[in-house]
């Protein structure tokens, strides 16, 4: 609720410094917020569009994504195997083959793009840089986990797919409104709430996402048709 300044202390806490009404910096900066969900899901859209058209446009917004994901993944997180060999009943010697051996195997899977990676796009180092800046430009984004049959040269069946969050989405038939803006729905199935394509049940816990086959305003796409996915696999 807004008060006159006849009304509002003077000089006190931040009334006469960010919360001024008075001062030429701030008496028209008027910034009304509502809950989490309104506030996000009203404006998803927009932002999303204008920090990708920065990122693309803009060297300082360019810099600010790279220097991100160089800071924080780099070349890429590398497993380091660390095991409880006390509760495992392991001698020292023991533990220390079973850690090497598990990062050897598990860097032939992660080193390879076509043995890690669903669409044989990343080696797994690659597919942590791309999640990353995926989400800093257009918000979560969501690995699949997809198991393919093996053959000799590619003997494990993990296969990692990504899924940016414009796909993300709550399907049409389920009550979202007419603008791409306003994106909540009910599931008339389960009775949960969709915001944005992410199902919660009336506690809040997050139980499904809703994937699109394309993507939003994809020029020549096929008729658009939605996957389930839990989050927690029964």
């Amino acid at each position: 609720m807004y008060l006159p300044d006849s009304v509002r202390p003077q000089n006190k806490g931040y009334g006469e410094a960010g919360a001024s009404w008075r001062k030429r910096a701030v008496k028209g900066f008027n910034a009304p917020s509502g809950s989490a969900h309104e506030d996000i899901d009203f404006n998803n859209f927009t932002m999303r569009q204008r920090a990708r058209m920065l990122y693309m446009a803009a060297p300082v917004a360019t810099s600010a994504i790279k220097t991100n994901r160089t800071n924080v993944v780099g070349v890429g997180l590398r497993l380091k195997s660390r095991i409880d060999r006390e509760v495992l009943g392991l001698t020292a010697e023991q533990a220390e083959g079973w850690q090497k051996t598990t990062e050897r195997e598990f860097n032939l899977w992660a080193s390879d793009k076509r043995a890690c990676d669903a669409t044989g796009m990343n080696n797994f180092y690659g597919l942590q840089q791309l999640a990353l800046v995926s989400w800093l430009l257009s918000g979560d984004c969501i690995g699949i986990i997809k198991q393919y049959a093996t053959t000799p040269l590619l003997p494990y069946s993990l296969r990692v797919h990504l899924i940016e969050s414009d796909r993300i989405a709550t399907p049409g038939g389920y009550g979202a409104g007419g603008s791409i803006t306003f994106t909540t729905g009910k599931n008339t199935e389960t009775g949960n709430t969709i915001y944005d394509g992410v199902e919660v049940d009336a506690d809040g816990m997050v139980v499904a996402y809703h994937i699109r086959s394309n993507y939003p305003f994809e020029i020549g796409a096929p008729t658009t048709t939605w996957a389930r996915v839990l989050a927690y696999q029964e």
